[in-house]
């Protein structure tokens, strides 16, 4: 019976053995057989999302340039400033005449300029009259200057900026030959008081938020001017005297970038100084006044302030319009990415067919910019979309 027993026993183990191991063998293969599905799945997913996303439209998109700009020291001789690196400088006239306008030779909407004084401007169109009758009769050669002067009104800064490409054509017709700012389609959208050294004495003195365009590019900037009421005489029963705009400043930039270079661009400004040699000739050669010299100094060195001031107050509610013009001027649409937050100019156009087959794109996530979101409106783009 031992045997049998031993046999028994050496059969249970076999069996038992056989048990184990065929579970094993199970175990075994449902594990790899598993990790196989799961990297399989992973691996045959990811190889068909892949190939799912390069068969997809992908965008035809261009990065933006990258917005700033770098100050350098400039020696004028005598007179100094803090420029754009790259820009040209031009200049005009002399002690109170002196004037200077600074550019972009790529953009030149995108500037700062600074002029001492222009004049006359007349105050009415009956001034006008007045003058051309009074030199069709008996009136003294030099009276012709008034006869062809522009007429302002009203006696406003933000006129005067309106007026400014007729007096351009005015000073040229007089031997003045300097490149004014060009501002074409001007639209001022915000007016602020500026509180220069001459506030007291002007009629008008303010800070104005602007919007134009030069060569098709549509731009956006700080305008400064004070109005003053030079001199009161009756000719014809009409006050034929004229006013004088002093202390005329201003920075510009690409209508989409200016946000991100004001602070720069009033800087440059605030930086520019006249020699003290040059101030006291002139005082002296009694070709400027020191208290006309000291306004300049001042109201130069608190535009930095000043026009960061008027920037900070601006209504909100502009950027977006200003922005928008922008876009439109130029043949964008403003999208941005509903999950990565960036904004982006696409062709016009682009959108329409873009939205219908949304599907058919490899990112799906491009929305039009809401004509109130001033947070998106008010970030720089991160490229543009072209069909």
């Amino acid at each position: 019976m031992k045997p049998v027993k031993v046999m028994l026993s050496y059969l249970a183990v076999l069996a038992l053995l056989l048990t184990l191991g065929g579970c094993s063998l199970s175990m075994d293969n449902t594990a790899s057989a598993t990790v196989g599905n799961a990297t399989g799945t992973t691996s045959d997913s990811g190889s068909t999302e892949n190939t799912a996303d390069m068969n997809k439209l992908q965008l035809n998109l261009e990065a933006a340039e990258p917005i700033g700009i770098e100050l350098v020291d400039y020696d004028g001789g005598f007179f100094s400033l803090k420029i754009p690196q790259g820009w040209t400088i031009e200049t005009t006239g002399d002690y109170e005449n002196f004037g200077f306008r600074l550019y972009d030779p790529e953009k030149p909407g995108q500037q700062i300029f600074f002029y001492g004084n222009m004049k006359p401007f007349l105050k009415s169109s009956e001034a006008k009259t007045a003058w051309q009758t009074y030199l069709s009769t008996s009136g003294y050669a030099d009276a012709q200057v008034y006869a062809d002067a522009p007429v302002l009104t009203p006696a406003t800064a933000e006129q005067f900026f309106y007026t400014m490409s007729e007096f351009a054509s005015f000073a040229a017709q007089y031997g003045i030959n300097h490149q004014f700012p060009v501002l074409t389609d001007l639209e001022v959208l915000e007016t602020q008081p500026r509180n220069s050294a001459i506030a007291s004495a002007a009629v008008d003195d303010s800070i104005l938020r602007v919007l134009f365009t030069q060569d098709g590019i549509p731009y956006e900037g700080l305008f400064a001017a004070s109005v003053v009421d030079s001199m009161t005489s009756y000719m014809y029963n009409t006050d034929a005297g004229y006013y004088t705009v002093y202390l005329i400043a201003g920075i510009s930039a690409q209508t989409d970038e200016f946000s991100f270079m004001e602070e720069t661009l009033a800087q440059s400004l605030s930086s520019f100084q006249f020699s003290n040699a040059y101030i006291q000739q002139g005082v002296n050669q009694n070709l400027w006044e020191t208290q006309a010299a000291l306004a300049v100094g001042q109201t130069l060195s608190e535009a930095y302030d000043s026009y960061n001031n008027a920037w900070s107050n601006r209504q909100q509610t502009y950027d977006a319009l200003s922005q928008k013009r922008s876009d439109v001027t130029l043949g964008y649409d403003r999208l941005y990415d509903t999950e990565t937050g960036e904004a982006y100019r696409a062709e016009v156009g682009f959108y329409d067919e873009y939205d219908i087959h949304r599907e058919d794109f490899a990112n799906q996530n491009l929305q039009l910019v809401p004509d109130d979101d001033y947070e998106l409106y008010g970030q720089p783009v991160s490229g543009y979309i072209y069909k």
